[in-house]
């Protein structure tokens, strides 16, 4: 199922989506050039074994059998890359007016959907290790509550350090909407 910003699951009154986050791109890019490097492997070991051994290609029996654990190796690569590439895909945040909804994808049959109010939030840590995180700006966004789940972690999102302020003033602003009750009659 995709998300628009027309559709929201168990949505509430007056809440609007402010934005959709997924990985950053860059997580997706290691993922295939990961897979990538896995796939070159047994080209590399034909060449080496070829050059090792001439004429083991020509043997009649161990040809089949090379062939078959070669298909065999690229059919686990393969359902590896696929389920690598729906884990991260799949892990998405909704920030709305009101709250934030990890939907967190754990395996091909298994996802975790958590919530998280807005006027529930104390603080909002960012964290970018390592040079390419900080020159690509994508990291680790912290969101820690006094809830039964202590934090609330963005992986690999995308320019952490202005969703973190972006999410700061919408916890601000339902704090206020929160805990000011409305005067009766306007007053």
């Amino acid at each position: 199922m995709f998300f628009t910003s027309h559709r929201l699951p168990n949505k509430r009154e007056n809440e609007k989506i402010i934005m959709h986050i997924w990985p950053h791109p860059f997580i997706f890019f290691k993922i295939i050039l990961f897979y990538l490097c896995l796939f070159l492997i047994p080209i590399g070991l034909y060449f080496a074994m070829d050059f090792a051994t001439p004429g083991i290609f020509e043997n009649p029996i161990l040809l089949p059998i090379l062939t078959i654990l070669c298909f065999t190796y690229y059919l686990l690569a393969l359902i590896l890359a696929m389920s690598m590439w729906v884990d991260t895909y799949l892990d998405v945040w909704t920030i709305t007016n009101k709250r934030i909804i990890n939907r967190e994808q754990k395996g091909l049959f298994n996802r975790l959907v958590s919530e998280l109010e807005l006027y529930q939030i104390q603080d909002v840590a960012v964290e970018q290790k390592g040079f390419l995180a900080t020159f690509l700006n994508y990291g680790y966004l912290y969101i820690q509550t006094a809830a039964t789940k202590e934090r609330f972690i963005f992986k690999d999102i995308a320019e952490p350090v202005k969703i973190s302020r972006m999410i700061q003033g919408f916890a601000e602003d339902a704090k206020k909407e929160h805990y000011e009750p409305e005067t009766p009659g306007g007053l």
